[in-house]
């Protein structure tokens, strides 16, 4: 999906210039930080996500009653690789309570007619996590989507994979630039 229809659908966001690599965060704009001090949750529709850690990229609470389509959506974090939707997590509310991971994968292939070829990651260490390969994007599922928010449920994460293919790319020839550079200035060192 491009940059500006993203943020065409999401007011009061906006998205940092890419470093780069071509990788950029989106963000909350707040323009008067007096004003969301003064004014209640109710009154905005998007909320930065005040659990988000700096290494977390852009994450914001949605009021569902602001965006109906989203009704049962907790928490979205989106990030951008050449100015594309490149990985998109929605962490849904814990309303419905699932009785297992396979239940959700289940219940998420036959509304969005997907495959049902859900494998669990070699990287589980706890069992509740699913992920769906397909060509050129990876989607995962979880049902301990984070431990830190009591009120939210399960998580779907779909990620571009050929999009961070490339810019593992771009850093990795960054890094073997840099390297080569520091050795032709070691071996022209004249003490």
């Amino acid at each position: 999906m491009p940059l500006a229809a993203v943020t065409a659908r999401l007011p009061g966001v906006t998205v940092e210039k890419p470093d780069k690599f071509g990788l950029a965060r989106l963000r909350l704009s707040i323009i008067d930080a007096s004003a969301l001090l003064k004014s209640s949750a109710k009154d905005k529709g998007v909320q930065p996500d005040t659990l988000a850690g700096p290494n977390d990229g852009s994450a914001f609470v949605l009021d569902a009653a602001r965006f109906p389509a989203l009704q049962g959506v907790r928490k979205m974090l989106m990030r951008f690789i050449d100015r594309r939707l490149s990985y998109l997590e929605i962490i849904y509310d814990n309303v419905i309570k699932w009785e297992s991971i396979n239940d959700f994968v289940e219940t998420v292939s036959s509304n969005l007619k997907l495959p049902r070829e859900w494998k669990t990651p070699a990287e589980s260490d706890t069992g509740q996590d699913k992920e769906l390969r397909c060509e050129g994007f990876l989607i995962t599922a979880s049902t301990n989507a984070d431990p830190g928010d009591v009120h939210a449920g399960p998580e779907l994460i779909l990620q571009d994979s050929a999009a961070w293919d490339a810019m593992s790319k771009r850093q990795n020839e960054s890094v073997e630039k840099a390297k080569r550079e520091e050795d032709q200035k070691r071996k022209a060192f004249k003490p």
